[in-house]
């Protein structure tokens, strides 16, 4: 930033007329040089990740090729639905955990991540998924604690050694999958990357590298998503009973010579209004990261706002998720029932950026998140440990994080649902049925 201007854009009008100018003011330029920091690239592949990223002449790019592949493969179709089954099918042994007897003094969010890691992770990269290493994916939570420190302090290896270590530690892992070629048998993104990776000569060290982003892309912000969500589901006596009678028609149960089988149509969890409006207002109240873009030009916005070239671009989230002219009076309080009948305009609602920069796997998020979720409702109850739920508060240290987690441990117990506790899980999609692992 040579001239060390910034701008902070905190009208949602604004922040519409920078989603329509992605070539002058970039998105991507801040997510190629940014990434490539975070996971140390080399400087060959830091190059090419950075080529031709704003350029609308036809010029090859490498990061909008695998940005435009994450957009095929994880768009509403048939190959998200492959990769959401998978999922779940991974999701479901731990589920059955919980269901079949109680579990006492559990904390919630370490209880969701480790759940999500398995499941979101193994539907992702496959049989031979780095993280089924506890190894790996303690070092990748070690990693993420000090993530800003990687991409701030000089001489990172010194000066965020831990965080250093572990990230090294999680690439030599996928290096080792890459050699293996564990990217086969991977979901189709990772084979569709793979490929994009093949024809830009990146190598394997490089790839594995780039997996280490792709990984905080899956998990960072997904994670305290579904746990804000649960939490909220589970702390409102009234809105739980409403998620389990809206999520009910989802399943069908047959007895067939005494064995009972629950099938899950997981292909119609996004269109649950209760289900889907708890996510989005754990979005708006808890998604507090800032968009952030540089200047590529000298750009007038809005025919009275000149921005200069070189220039960094902030668009905080909370200055459009916490604006009354938009939300109303309520706009400080979580309103489970806000998005049921409501819906803000684009730019008022930046959980999952805006315009072309919108984040590609936002479907895939929302399946898992939507997903255990509605199974957490249907099969358990959740109750505090203490007399009564306390909220954890914000933990926004992280700056890498654009959804905040809680800052304190909610120790919970959890206690099997009577007619829950039996049979046979399957997951259905448009008259497919997938079978879970008993």
């Amino acid at each position: 930033m040579p001239n060390g201007r910034v701008y902070i854009v905190n009208s949602a009008d604004l922040a519409a007329s920078i989603q329509r100018n992605p070539l002058k003011i970039s998105f991507w330029q801040v997510e190629a040089v940014f990434s490539g920091t975070l996971v140390g690239l080399s400087s060959a592949a830091s190059k090419i990740l950075a080529a031709n990223v704003d350029s609308d002449d036809g010029h090859p790019s490498y990061l909008r090729d695998g940005v435009s592949n994450v957009h095929a493969t994880l768009r509403p179709g048939e190959q998200l639905m492959n990769t959401t089954r998978i999922a779940l099918e991974l999701l479901a042994p731990t589920l059955e955990g919980l269901a079949r007897k109680t579990t006492d003094l559990v904390d919630l969010q370490q209880w969701i991540a480790g759940a999500l890691m398995t499941s979101v992770t193994g539907s992702v990269f496959g049989p031979q998924n780095p993280y089924r290493d506890p190894g790996v994916a303690r070092s990748f939570w070690t990693f993420q604690e000090n993530a800003a420190g990687l991409l701030s302090l000089p001489f990172p290896a010194i000066t965020c050694a831990k965080s250093y270590a572990a990230r090294e530690k999680v690439s030599a892992a996928f290096v080792d999958y890459y050699n293996s070629r564990g990217c086969d048998l991977a979901s189709s993104w990772v084979q569709g990357a793979s490929k994009v990776s093949d024809g830009y000569q990146i190598s394997n060290e490089d790839k594995a590298r780039l997996d280490i982003s792709n990984s905080h892309a899956i998990l960072a912000n997904t994670l305290p998503t579904a746990f804000w969500t649960v939490y909220h589901i589970f702390t409102d006596a009234t809105v739980l009973e409403e998620v389990r009678t809206a999520v009910m028609p989802l399943v069908t149960t047959k007895t067939t010579n005494e064995v009972v089988t629950h099938q899950f149509d997981f292909g119609r969890i996004r269109d649950v209004p209760i289900l889907r409006s708890v996510m989005l207002e754990a979005l708006r109240h808890y998604a507090n990261g800032t968009g952030t873009r540089i200047l590529m030009e000298d750009t007038l916005l809005n025919g009275r706002y000149l921005l200069k070239k070189n220039s960094f671009v902030f668009m905080p989230n909370r200055s459009y998720h916490f604006d009354a002219s938009v939300w109303g009076p309520t706009v400080d309080a979580f309103d489970a029932r806000r998005f049921v009948n409501f819906k803000p305009p684009s730019a008022s609602f930046r959980a999952f950026g805006g315009g072309v920069n919108t984040c590609p796997g936002r479907f895939f998020a929302m399946n898992e998140i939507l997903a255990i979720s509605a199974l957490l409702a249907l099969r358990v109850d959740i109750k505090p440990v203490v007399e009564a739920w306390a909220h954890p508060g914000i933990d926004d240290s992280n700056m890498t994080l654009a959804v905040q987690p809680p800052k304190l441990k909610t120790l919970v117990n959890f206690s099997p649902r009577s007619g829950w506790t039996d049979g046979e899980w399957r997951f259905t999609h448009k008259g497919a049925v997938y079978s879970a692992p008993m």
